[in-house]
């Protein structure tokens, strides 16, 4: 499954299996950026904090931008990309806080059976989709069934590979605050966790296509490629190939 797309914890002082790729928009290319001048605060994430991250996921969710003109069903959109993480391992995500509004947020996965239970919860969600689908609920808005139709028939296929006994990260920021190392913030914050409990491998992915391309950000904090795969998720509102890419570092 993608996400921009984007969890009970299974430790035991040993390397875990990752999470099928969550897709990861406007992310490492935040952690280049200067440093935030507002006052940042980077803590657990809460259950209350859950609505506040999914219209987030909702506000980027197009390569950054609302994913309204793609899909207009933000609950369910939502639900696929962050219910995962939230559900099954809460304790792994963390979020950015400005404020008192949430500007950011970074969902993580360590546990062995995340891939299953993204599975799961992805047919879930599909399911409810399709029901809305067959039922007149997107018949005003064509591109909403397109999206559908791809989750259906392309969703999976257009995944990129991703390293076996890896954590995983899911990142994301509001528009307004981008460029300000909020990503870096949370991404430093995951790692030291992830090294306190014995991860030794992490990974992430992200859109990729001319004009952007996060690669370069990633490689700066130790991320090297380890698979890309074209994607036509945003076909034909994005006229040049975009490409899911995931990357991986060693702990």
């Amino acid at each position: 499954m993608i996400a921009d797309g984007n969890g009970s914890i299974a430790l035991n002082g040993h390397v875990f299996n990752g999470a099928k790729n969550s897709v990861v928009a406007e992310d490492l290319v935040l952690l280049r950026e200067p440093p935030c001048q507002e006052q940042i605060c980077i803590r657990p994430c809460k259950t209350s904090d859950h609505g506040s991250i999914q219209r987030l996921c909702c506000e980027t969710g197009f390569l950054g931008r609302p994913v309204d003109p793609m899909f207009h069903d933000h609950d369910l959109f939502a639900e696929l990309f962050t219910r995962p993480y939230l559900d099954y391992e809460p304790g792994w995500s963390m979020v950015a806080e400005a404020n008192g509004r949430i500007v950011g947020y970074l969902l993580g996965s360590v546990s062995r059976y995340f891939d299953w239970l993204q599975l799961w919860c992805g047919f879930q969600t599909a399911s409810k989709m399709g029901f809305r689908f067959a039922t007149g609920r997107y018949a005003n808005h064509a591109r909403s069934r397109k999206f559908v139709r791809w989750l259906f028939t392309a969703g999976m296929k257009e995944q990129p590979k991703h390293p076996d006994g890896a954590a995983h990260l899911h990142l994301d920021i509001d528009a307004r605050y981008r460029g300000r190392g909020i990503g870096r913030k949370l991404w430093e914050t995951y790692e030291q966790r992830l090294r306190g409990v014995g991860i030794e491998r992490c990974y992430g992915a992200f859109f990729s296509h001319p004009g952007r391309r996060p690669e370069s950000a990633y490689a700066r904090f130790g991320f090297t490629v380890f698979d890309r795969r074209r994607t036509t998720m945003f076909e034909p509102d994005i006229p040049h190939p975009v490409e899911v890419v995931c990357v991986c570092k060693n702990l």
